[in-house]
């Protein structure tokens, strides 16, 4: 079942686009029409019952994440929520969203996003999760540019430094391991690298004078070819996957190479009721 309304939005539907079309990375022309934005969508979140729908700033959340896309649906993207609730297909028809509803029998929202690209027919895919208002489309096309510039590589992500050392430390704040080349080589919900001198100091109550060493938070967007992405969900779940429960280990652990594109944001994600107020907050709600 497809929802398929015209994707303009009216600037986003009266909501004050963060940056001009103009203002995005100056990239191939064709570059955005080759893409696909998919945005997996599931109803029964554990953590966040019915998160697609909760209100954000007086509209469902998923409404949000596709309207802050709407400047790469402008340059030529398309976009295509994949769900698995009728219910998120009808707010989406509402909106102006497309949408598909996709099997219920898949484990993650990038099996939705692989039975959504087979149908769409884009040669890249872009996997923004649901759960994301405020990720900067600027540092996203940066990321659809970078990744359409290295053939080699097989997947890629976005990252950005810190060095908080609580952020660090949190499980929920996923932390990427950058090789020289800007490929990753590990992801974790650990702190990783390990920064023995500060955590010393923090254990005697003192602090660094400078940050020793500076963290590579993980922003959970994605970028595929559409025939890696088929082969990605063919693998199935790997050792590390299982008991990181981070699914681009996957990767990593067949061999593949995952670009990690370097940018200034880092937005989390709304996974809980207190992201969720703290999303409100931001709206002024």
């Amino acid at each position: 079942m497809v929802a398929t309304l015209s994707l303009h939005w009216q600037a986003a539907r009266g909501k004050k686009l963060a940056y001009a079309p103009d203002e995005l990375p100056k990239c191939e022309i064709d570059v955005f029409n080759d893409w696909l934005i998919a945005i997996p969508a599931r109803l029964g979140s554990e953590r966040l019952p019915r998160k697609p729908l909760q209100d954000l700033g007086g509209l469902p959340l998923i409404v949000r994440v596709a309207q802050n896309l709407a400047e790469l649906v402008a340059q030529g993207a398309a976009l295509v929520v994949a769900t698995d609730a009728a219910e998120v297909l009808d707010v989406c028809s509402k909106h102006g969203i497309e949408a598909r509803l996709t099997s219920p029998q898949h484990a993650s929202g990038t099996d939705r996003c692989a039975e959504v690209g087979r149908a769409v027919g884009r040669s890249y895919i872009l996997n923004v999760q649901g759960d994301e208002p405020f990720v900067s489309t600027t540092a996203l096309a940066a990321l659809m540019q970078a990744f359409a510039d290295r053939p080699t590589a097989d997947m890629a992500t976005l990252v950005t430094q810190t060095s908080d050392l609580q952020l660090a430390a949190d499980p929920n704040a996923v932390k990427a391991v950058r090789g020289r080349d800007g490929y990753a080589l590990y992801f974790s919900r650990a702190a990783v690298p390990y920064d023995r001198t500060a955590q010393s100091l923090q254990a005697k109550g003192q602090t660094a004078t400078a940050p020793t060493q500076r963290f590579w938070h993980h922003v959970g967007v994605y970028a595929y070819r559409s025939s890696r992405l088929q082969d990605f969900v063919r693998l199935g779940p790997s050792p590390l996957e299982e008991t990181e429960k981070l699914e681009q280990l996957r990767a990593l652990e067949a061999g593949w190479r995952i670009w990690l594109e370097p940018t200034a944001q880092s937005p989390r994600g709304i996974d809980t009721p207190s992201d969720l107020e703290a999303a409100r907050a931001r709206f002024g709600t």
